[in-house]
């Protein structure tokens, strides 16, 4: 597959590995279609990054996180057989923590998903 042909997804897949090796991102999360996954793989194998997918049942797509060998071992351990919409409070919290995801949105999330639970 072509860098010109590579659709919107990959595309941000792409910049998201370049992210990780400049050092801005320790994990990534990509969700990409189920087509595009043996792709996103073989091109983080050649760059010897660690990875764990996890199946969207129902959608046809993949998630895919990627980054240091340290959070693909902690986040196997949070989600490994189970999705993400079935994490508890402080569990999603962690993972966007950990993901880098803007602090104060992750406080308001927790908030709200702790007072609807």
């Amino acid at each position: 597959m072509e860098t010109q042909t590579l659709n919107s997804d990959l595309r941000i897949f792409m910049h998201h590995i370049y992210e990780f090796e400049k050092g801005v991102r320790s994990m990534v999360l990509s969700t990409l279609s189920n087509e595009d996954i043996p792709y996103a793989q073989e091109r983080l194998r050649n760059r010897q990054i660690h990875f764990f997918t996890q199946p969207t049942p129902n959608t046809g797509r993949t998630n895919l996180f990627f980054g240091r060998r340290e959070c693909m071992e902690a986040i196997r351990l949070f989600v490994d057989g189970r999705s993400l919409s079935s994490l508890s409070p402080e569990e999603d919290f962690i993972i966007g923590a950990m993901l880098g995801y803007d602090i104060c949105r992750q406080c308001e999330r927790y908030c709200q998903r702790k007072s609807n639970s």
